[in-house]
């Protein structure tokens, strides 16, 4: 049986994956695979997100094997 999933908005998957970040930041980095079990979508949707959220400076590539990501360290006031 298959299901069909709405298709997103740009920039929505975006969001999801921050805010899957967001509730997880104390986690170690996470990669796309765990990202996409966390919010249901497939891993290589996630990585390719992920990649433009780093080079868009909203997030950082905290290890290159395997590729894993985390929040971008927030300055204190």
């Amino acid at each position: 049986m298959t299901t069909k999933r709405k298709r997103l908005r740009p920039g929505e998957l975006d969001g999801k994956v921050l805010a899957y970040m967001r509730q997880h930041k104390d986690d170690a980095p996470l990669t796309a695979s765990a990202i996409g079990k966390g919010i249901n979508h497939s891993a290589g949707a996630i990585a390719n997100c992920l990649a433009r959220l780093a080079k868009d400076k909203k997030l950082r590539q905290a290890k290159r094997k395997p590729r894993a990501y985390a929040l971008k360290a927030t300055k204190a006031k």
